[in-house]
């Protein structure tokens, strides 16, 4: 079969169309209701990790004596009951997410890509090139979601995050991110699963990134109910009480890893316990104290805190 040279130049403009179509089909790709797989690492949803559990985390000493000192009541406080997930936890949390785009009328360039989530409301907006729009100064105030920039790279998207507020690694735990902590994320699509893997640095409270991966499904006629937050009391406390322990207080083990035998060594954390081959050095460990022993010291630091709290001599 002989083609003419004016039937090859209509299938090269075709094919040069269909090329120039695939960015737009790459930005609209990830727009949509998506709920949350739980089956991934659910040890750290709901409640959280148990206190005194930093196995796995890249924790410096410095994020150590900050989390060996937190107290998990901090959460019925008034002032953060209503305080949003920081973008650094909200895309790990299990919540109903919701994606949308905005896209330029005349050129049809993405403008921005905002996310919501259904727990506690936080709404990020990711700027994309076509925006040209101005990076905060150093100035300006910080806050819970930070600044986000993005871009296509083939059919995935890739996001830096920073100009971030003070926040947390892990909920329930009181591990630490300060104000120049950043994430980088790559978000595709793979059929109807989502995954946003996670990418968390901060040179003074983690050694080395954090890495995270969350999927989700999506939900083809998806919808979100309001937030609405009040503060109430949830358990009844003092006025102008502020849960804490004492800087010189910092026995906080994790109780599983004790009962269980565990060293609690690899309840510390860092970087060491990442990696497959610590379990080698674990056998090296000389055993725990006796459960009941830790149990008994640790509740006498509790009760050494309490009458210091009260104004008495311990």
């Amino acid at each position: 079969m002989r083609l003419r040279p004016s039937w090859l130049a209509l299938a090269g403009l075709g094919v040069a169309a269909l090329v120039s179509l695939q960015p737009a089909t790459a930005q609209s790709m990830i727009n949509g209701f998506w709920s949350p797989l739980g089956n991934q690492d659910s040890y750290h949803y709901l409640a959280g990790p148990d206190p005194g559990d930093f196995s796995g985390l890249p924790l410096t000493d410095a994020a150590l004596k900050i989390a060996q000192q937190y107290d998990a009541d901090e959460f019925e406080m008034p002032e953060l009951m209503c305080r949003p997930f920081m973008a650094t936890y909200a895309p790990r949390a299990i919540s109903t997410m919701r994606i949308w785009e905005t896209t330029d009328s005349q050129t049809q360039d993405q403008i921005k890509i905002e996310t919501t989530m259904a727990f506690s409301a936080p709404h990020r907006t990711i700027w994309m090139p076509a925006s040209n729009h101005p990076y905060p100064s150093a100035s300006e105030p910080h806050t819970w979601q930070g600044y986000s920039t993005g871009k296509w790279v083939g059919n995935v998207l890739w996001v830096h995050t920073d100009h971030l507020k003070p926040g947390f690694l892990q909920r329930s735990q009181g591990l630490p991110l300060d104000d120049k902590t950043t994430m980088d994320e790559r978000i595709f699509r793979y059929g109807d699963i989502l995954v946003d893997i996670m990418m968390i640095s901060d040179p003074q409270y983690l050694s080395r990134p954090f890495i995270y991966s969350k999927l989700y499904a999506y939900i083809p006629q998806g919808n979100m109910d309001p937030y609405p937050c009040s503060v109430h009391n949830q358990v009844p406390t003092p006025e102008g009480y502020v849960p804490m322990r004492l800087p010189f207080y910092t026995t906080n083990y994790n109780e599983q890893f004790a009962a269980k035998g565990i060293p609690l060594e690899a309840a510390r954390g860092g970087e060491q316990t990442m990696f497959p081959e610590y379990q080698d050095y674990l056998k090296t460990l000389p055993p725990n104290p006796p459960y009941e022993q830790l149990r008994a010291d640790q509740q006498k630091q509790l009760d050494e805190q309490s009458a210091i709290a009260q104004g008495k001599t311990p």
